[in-house]
């Protein structure tokens, strides 16, 4: 399959930027056999699919006791991560991604509206999102690091999504044809009036509303406290006060990598068709939450494997 992606930024609701990139060969990982942990690894939704890759390779994904609504995935410090996407129709979708509260295609603090920017996808589609774009030719790629040490932080706009991802794909709005309105003929003055104040209407609707709050917060001091959905787990029977390895992760500004992108036009429509989000923490917070990682890296020395060498890494 052609892994194509396109991007978009839509201007009034009408017009948009699209992108186009390669995949890239998979990486090594200490991810293991992705059957033989037996927790799902795409994410699926009505119109998209999603998965994770850690390294290159598919990472398991999680959900914490009464926590329905995400998937978690563990983050290796250091390790370079991507986002898999997959339009699972035969129409183009959009999709807008946020990493750490930020717009990925622009970096900027993102509202989840459907006026951001955004990538599109063709039918049936699939493409990896391996980076911040930088331009139409590069991104820097996506890495774990501790939280201090994250894009969000490094260009002041921490807030309380650290650590999240949220995924969502929005359905093209396409053009009505207005077809045997004899109405129109009969009162064309009335009649077009009315059809342009609705049209007056959809360009308000597309437009952010200056009244109203963003999704994510803006509040820095609080996000140094504690995040909000922190706090929440907090309350989850005391197991986020477990004494922590790690401190928390983000998302760092990586490697520059080529990532050939190009315009497109682009209507999303009103409200976005899937939602869907995930966290990220180290093990130990992994486990704080009641997520049983399985396994043990003495019980992974103590097995062994046969196989052959393999050039070191560094």
């Amino acid at each position: 399959m052609r892994t194509r992606l396109d991007s978009i930024r839509t201007l009034a609701a009408c017009a948009a930027i699209a992108l186009a990139l390669n995949a890239a060969p998979a990486q090594a990982s200490r991810y293991g056999d992705p059957d033989a942990t037996g927790w799902d690894r795409t994410a699926h939704g009505s119109l998209v699919d999603v998965q994770v890759l850690v390294a290159g390779r598919q990472a398991p994904l999680y959900f914490a006791p009464g926590r329905w609504d995400r998937r978690y995935f563990q983050a290796l410090q250091g390790r370079d991560y991507a986002l898999r996407v997959t339009n699972r129709t035969g129409r183009r979708v959009g999709v807008l991604i946020s990493v750490d509260g930020l717009n990925v295609v622009n970096g900027e603090r993102s509202t989840l509206r459907r006026d951001e920017s955004m990538y599109v996808l063709d039918p049936w589609e699939s493409a990896t999102i391996r980076g911040w774009r930088t331009s139409l030719e590069q991104v820097r790629q996506f890495v774990f690091v501790d939280e201090e040490r994250s894009y969000a932080e490094r260009t002041g706009q921490a807030n309380g999504d650290m650590g999240w991802i949220r995924v969502l794909a929005f359905e093209e709005r396409r053009p009505l044809a207005w077809l045997g309105l004899p109405e129109l003929r009969r009162a064309p003055g009335d009649e077009r009036a009315r059809l342009d104040g609705a049209r007056e209407g959809d360009a308000r609707d597309a437009q952010p509303r200056s009244n109203e709050a963003p999704v994510i917060g803006d509040d820095l001091a609080r996000k140094r406290e504690m995040s909000a959905p922190r706090a929440a787990e907090k309350a989850m029977g005391g197991m986020a006060d477990a004494p922590q390895a790690q401190g928390y992760p983000g998302t760092g500004w990586g490697e520059r990598r080529q990532d050939q992108v190009r315009e497109t036009w682009f209507v999303a429509a009103g409200a976005a068709s899937d939602r869907l989000v995930f966290r990220y923490e180290y093990a130990s917070g992994l486990r704080a939450l009641g997520i049983d990682l399985g396994g043990s890296r003495l019980g992974e020395r103590e097995r062994g494997e046969l196989g052959f060498a393999k050039p070191p890494k560094w």
